[in-house]
């Protein structure tokens, strides 16, 4: 019966008159790995945005609120990590032509004791699922720390905030079979303070290509996009230098539903190779998130974004982590 109703849901839907305009442009969910010792990288930030066209600018406000509890113990590591990271970007976007884009990422990290502890400790509790070591004695507490061979060589027992690495980024886009593909190169520059983590210390730079592809389920309104990544990480501050990996990839893939001209409805799946030579899967395991949200598109120049990332690899990412993004064209 249930399934009956949806599916006449979505048979309506796919035919209402809310919906005005043509295939819908569908951006991805600018969201990265936020665990405290991952985001301190240049993780790719692929992006299947049309370019900003030449002459004119883009402005992307974004915020990341994201919470991680977790106490792993190794054979020899143990990682303690409880917090909760804001990351504020402003991020510039500049057409120098149609099909070539130039953009500066300045952000502003601060970890925290935060509010999040509760809601999420009472919602595990309603649906009844696994607290991986929460409770209600260490809410809205701040504690990072990383012990190898018995030696604590970091910890963070108070909050911390700063600016945040560094961005530049160049793009290009190139027709291929009536979708677009969309090469890029980004240069972290070493901006933050790895003692605060809020860089790592070091330059990182990496290559990606997306696809986006508005024709194969173009009749539903739906957009599939996707793409790789590979990132060179540079030297890194501080003993987890010592673990770092020199090269990574990271992967995206998801679709967006244009449930009205204004309403677009959104599904996006991001994976990361493992940072670290780590026993510990909050180092050492790849990362997978969820990520579903909406669009609320009020022009081609001014859309809002509201979203909410899952770790579905447990311990290899932010428990959750909200987004708010506000995007402007001039």
């Amino acid at each position: 019966m249930n399934r009956s109703i949806m599916i006449i849901i979505l048979s309506v839907a796919l035919q209402s008159p809310l919906y005005f305009g043509e295939a819908a442009e569908i951006r991805a969910f600018h969201n990265i790995n936020q665990l405290p010792f991952k985001q301190i990288f240049g993780l790719p930030s692929l992006d299947n945005s049309q370019l900003t066209e030449a002459g004119k600018w883009r402005l992307n406000l974004i915020s990341n609120l994201s919470n991680t509890y977790s106490n792993t113990i190794g054979f020899s590591e143990q990682l303690a990590t409880d917090c909760e990271t804001l990351r504020a970007s402003l991020i510039v976007n500049y057409g120098l032509r149609d099909n070539l884009q130039l953009s500066l990422e300045v952000p502003y990290v601060r970890h925290g004791e935060g509010f999040l502890d509760d809601f999420i400790y009472g919602w595990h509790d309603f649906l009844n699922l696994p607290q991986n070591g929460r409770t209600k004695a260490n809410s809205d507490q701040m504690h990072i720390s990383y012990e190898s061979g018995g030696t604590t060589l970091f910890e963070l027992s108070g909050p911390e905030n700063g600016p945040g690495d560094i961005r530049v980024n160049g793009a290009f886009t190139k027709p291929w079979n009536n979708r677009t593909l969309i090469f890029s190169a980004e240069l972290k520059l070493p901006t933050g303070d790895y003692a605060r983590l809020t860089g790592s210390g070091g330059y990182d730079f990496s290559l990606g290509l997306m696809l986006n592809d508005p024709l194969s389920l173009g009749k539903y309104r739906i957009t599939l996009y996707g793409g790789f990544a590979g990132l060179y990480l540079g030297d890194m501050e501080g003993a987890l230098g010592d673990i770092k990996k020199n090269f990574v990839i990271s992967g995206r893939a998801g679709f967006g539903w244009k449930a009205t001209k204004i309403i677009h409805l959104k599904l996006q799946l991001d994976a990361l190779s493992a940072l670290y030579d780590s026993e510990l899967k909050d180092l050492g395991d790849p990362a997978f998130q969820l990520t579903t949200g909406v669009s609320l598109v009020f022009t081609d120049d001014f859309y809002l974004d509201l979203s909410v990332a899952e770790d579905i690899g447990t311990l290899t990412a932010a428990d959750v982590a909200f987004q708010l993004t506000l995007v402007a064209a001039f």
